[in-house]
Order: structure tokens, then C-alpha cells, then sequence
């Protein structure tokens, strides 16, 4: 699943994204438009994260059991890759 979260501040959002999360039970998601990762603290979730020089990047996010390895990010911040 990808979502384009244009910079999530609110916690009301926030805490929408995490009900969506578990009620789908999604197990990876990707983030565009990533401005602050550290207000995105979602229970049973980690965060990986890549942003820019301009403020904005990407993000995953995956349950705390999946094993990310080979993380690659794109020094804009656009991009984040995984295995």
C-alpha cells in the first residue's frame, strides 16, 4: 500500500492512518510527502524513513515482526527501498 500523507500533523490523522493500519491489517506501507517521522509512532509499527535536503521524503512502514534488509534511500529524499 502506498499513501501520500502530505506532511500528517494532526493527531487525529494520525491516529485515522494507525486505525486504517490495523483494521486492514497491512503489513508494509510506503509514505510520500514525509515531513516529521518522529509524531509517527503507530503500536506494532517501526518506521524507516529518507528525508531530503528540502524537508520532504519517504518512508515505510512495517509491522514490528518483518525483517527490513538492504535498505536503500535516493539522496533527494524520494526514494526508499527495501528487501
Amino acid at each position: 500500500m502506498t499513501l501520500n500523507i502530505n506532511g500528517i500533523a494532526s493527531s487525529n490523522r494520525l491516529q485515522m492512518l494507525g486505525d486504517f493500519l490495523h483494521r486492514h491489517d497491512v503489513d508494509f506501507a510506503l509514505l510520500q510527502e514525509v515531513t516529521n517521522v518522529n509524531i509517527i509512532n503507530i503500536r506494532g509499527y517501526k518506521i524507516t524513513e529518507n528525508i531530503g535536503t528540502t524537508g520532504r521524503g519517504a518512508a515505510m512502514l512495517s509491522k514490528v515482526d518483518l525483517q527490513l534488509h538492504r535498505i536503500k534511500r535516493l539522496p533527494t529524499g524520494r526514494g526508499i527501498a527495501a528487501y
